[in-house]
């Protein structure tokens, strides 16, 4: 007992003369504010935000930290941060807001004081829409601490939120075809359920909102001021409400909400009775919005609102025997949010290209995350990742250019078309092909380009069919134009590029669009060049047959198109015993075009181009087309090659999808009328 008492003493000798270490690594105290970013959004609609101050270090110090929104303290701060980001920043008046508390007294262990920033959201609404630049910006300062110099500033930017209804209007044609039974005694379903979306464009964290809808007869006379002919009022129970009230859950951004139209309301005697033109005005009640925080009651102030009625037009069509184009639903950016943001998970700014079939749109983000999205034509709000087990993680985006190209072969796909999708390389590309359908990985092929360093696949084209056909690269970093590879029906390790056609006959994001019954004939453009001179489209006539050109070029006849053809993605089909051609058409970054030009049957592709028959023109950053095309840009812009369209011809319809990146996404049917 009395060596373990002196081993015990040795022991608390020996410690005492150590020098306590426990710290010798650790930095010394010093302030900075939490937030990781400089610059914070705070929902104004809350009335106040919490910021955090720290004291991080050794914890050995007892010390003072002082906050400020004097815009003495201030200015300079905030004029070094606008200069740094190219921001016009402006502090807004400091009676906008106040301080909780100023001076923060901290004890030798304490680490993290709060101040809470608080302001009327009536009073803050008009202060930020007097100025839109305008933030809160705090500084921090100590007289016993250093401060931390990349977290002294604090920007805290006010955002109010706006609600509105996506679909100004619903438009519903029946014509006897979609009511009345057909040959075979098959009667069409005749309740029809549409959803709305309500979108707030910016979410309000922790509160949600809930709006009374409801038909409101009393809107037709307005809804008529820009009427011919004036529409009726609906007979009851034509459309019907399936639910009183839409709720966006509590830190939500969206939801949706539903009606049915009966259409056989319309019917006597199982035949199609023709009727008047029929309106139904759906009305969300802003007036009587409740909101909740943690499922009590709050005082939601200053919520802003844009269009929160939906005009719901039913007429009547006899079938004239012509070709008309719709739009069956679009997907527009708002002010803080691309038209992908109603796909959760979809990255903004990476779509580009696009491809169909006739039940979904395939996106492919061209960016390194693998995502390959399939969105349903019949409702845009059903969208799914599509199995990418086998993509590489190489090139310079792992998924680029998705397209859809003809097969026959019962042994691939079932004999249905094959979605195949290219990822964009400066060296040997991967093309993914989705041989056993598109719920199963796909086959990777490897491009071979003989070392060439080409950067391939930003976008790709191709001529014929899975089992005889040919893919069609553009070369995006010099003017050596479109490389060949030959598809024959087999998914060998390695396709090898065949040939080249120099066009387009410069750099950037082109492509060659062959004529379907000609691989020698086309237009070849360039997608969103920056250089205006080369925002142009050819007509291109080739003087070798690329399909047998190996090892070789062929510098084609090139004739520049007209203005109305330049900066487009082309398609060419036949449908209804006449020839069309759809292309689009970029005015810039923040607007786009559709347009649908006719032929007749047989005639020449150069020929309809040169002739321009539009039929149809729609815009792309809105919903507006026809004669009624609206010039307002889009709210977010698009990069320079994002616009891209598709077509899938069916035996009764044509499904044109259109795509102008961060802007819009909208699918349009062509059918006879």
């Amino acid at each position: 007992m009395k060596k373990i008492a002196c081993s015990l003493l040795c022991l608390a000798t020996l410690a005492g003369c150590l020098e306590d270490d426990r710290n010798y690594n650790m930095v010394d105290d010093s302030f900075a504010f939490t937030a990781r970013q400089t610059l914070i959004p705070a929902s104004l609609h809350t009335g106040s935000c919490l910021v955090g101050v720290a004291k991080n270090g050794k914890g050995l110090t007892a010390a003072s930290a002082t906050v400020s929104a004097a815009l003495g303290d201030v200015a300079f701060s905030l004029q070094m941060y606008n200069t740094k980001n190219k921001t016009d920043y402006t502090a807004l008046p400091e009676g906008a807001f106040t301080l909780s508390e100023t001076v923060l007294d901290y004890g030798e262990s304490d680490v993290v004081k709060e101040v809470r920033v608080s302001w009327d959201p009536v009073a803050m609404a008009a202060a930020v829409e007097a100025a839109p630049d305008g933030i809160i910006p705090l500084i921090l300062s100590s007289d016993d601490l250093m401060v931390n110099g990349e977290r002294r500033l604090l920007l805290i930017k006010p955002v109010r939120t706006a609600v509105s209804v996506t679909q100004k209007q619903q438009v519903r044609t029946i014509d006897r075809k979609s009511v009345e039974k057909d040959k075979q005694g098959r009667q069409p379903k005749l309740q029809e359920t549409v959803t709305l979306d309500l979108v707030a464009d910016n979410a309000i964290t922790g509160v949600g909102m809930e709006f009374p809808v409801a038909i409101d007869n009393s809107l037709i006379a307005e809804f008529n001021k820009d009427q011919e002919t004036p529409f009726e009022a609906a007979p009851e129970g034509l459309v019907t409400l399936t639910a009183p009230k839409v709720s966006i859950p509590e830190g939500g951004q969206g939801a949706t909400f539903q009606f049915v139209l009966d259409k056989s309301l319309l019917m006597e005697n199982g035949k199609l009775v023709p009727f008047p033109d029929y309106v139904v005005p759906v009305r969300l009640d802003k007036d009587q919005v409740k909101a909740t925080r943690k499922g009590e009651a709050f005082d939601l102030k200053a919520l802003a609102f844009g269009n929160m009625v939906t005009y719901v037009t039913v007429r009547y069509h006899k079938s004239t025997g012509d070709v008309v184009v719709t739009r069956e639903w679009g997907r527009y950016s708002t002010k803080d949010a691309a038209w992908s943001g109603y796909i959760s998970g979809f990255t903004a700014n990476a779509d580009r290209n696009v491809t169909l079939d006739g039940e979904y749109i395939y996106i492919a983000e061209t960016n390194k995350t693998k995502n390959l999205w399939a969105i349903s034509t019949e409702n845009p709000a059903a969208a799914k990742k599509l199995p990418v087990g086998t993509v590489r993680e190489e090139g310079t985006f792992y998924l680029s250019c998705p397209r859809v190209i003809p097969n026959d072969n019962a042994a691939v796909n079932g004999g249905k078309p094959v979605l195949v999708v290219s990822n964009m390389s400066e060296g040997e590309p991967t093309l993914y092909v989705y041989d056993k359908g598109v719920t199963a990985d796909p086959t990777p092929v490897t491009l071979n380009t003989y070392g060439a360093g080409r950067r391939l696949g930003d976008t790709f084209t191709w001529f014929g069919s899975f089992q005889k056909g040919m893919l069609l690269f553009k070369d995006f970093n010099t003017a050596q134009g479109t490389v060949t590879f030959k598809l024959n029906g087999t998914l060998p390790a390695k396709l090898n590029l065949m040939g080249r056609l120099v066009a387009p006959p410069v750099s950037g994001a082109g492509a060659y669009f062959p004529y379907p019954d000609n691989l020698n004939a086309g237009i070849c453009s360039v997608r969103g060049n920056t250089s205006a001179e080369n925002k142009v489209a050819w007509f291109c006539t080739g003087t070798k047959d690329l399909w047998t050109l190996e090892s070789a070029s062929d510098t084609p006849h090139l004739e520049q198109m007209a203005e109305e053809y330049t900066d487009a993605a082309f398609r060419f089909f036949e449908f209804n015993e006449k020839r069309y051609v759809a292309h689009t058409r970029q005015a810039g970054s923040t607007a786009g075009y559709f347009y649908v030009v006719e032929g007749k049957a047989g005639e020449a592709w150069d020929a309809i181009l040169r002739r321009r028959d539009v039929i149809y023109q729609a815009a792309i950053q809105n919903d507006s087309d026809q004669e009624n095309l609206l010039e307002e840009p889009s709210p977010l812009p698009s990069g320079h090659s994002g616009m891209d369209l598709d077509i899938f011809v069916g035996e009764e319809e044509v499904l044109i999808a259109v795509v102008k990146q961060n802007v819009g996404l909208s699918l349009f049917k062509m059918k006879v009328d």
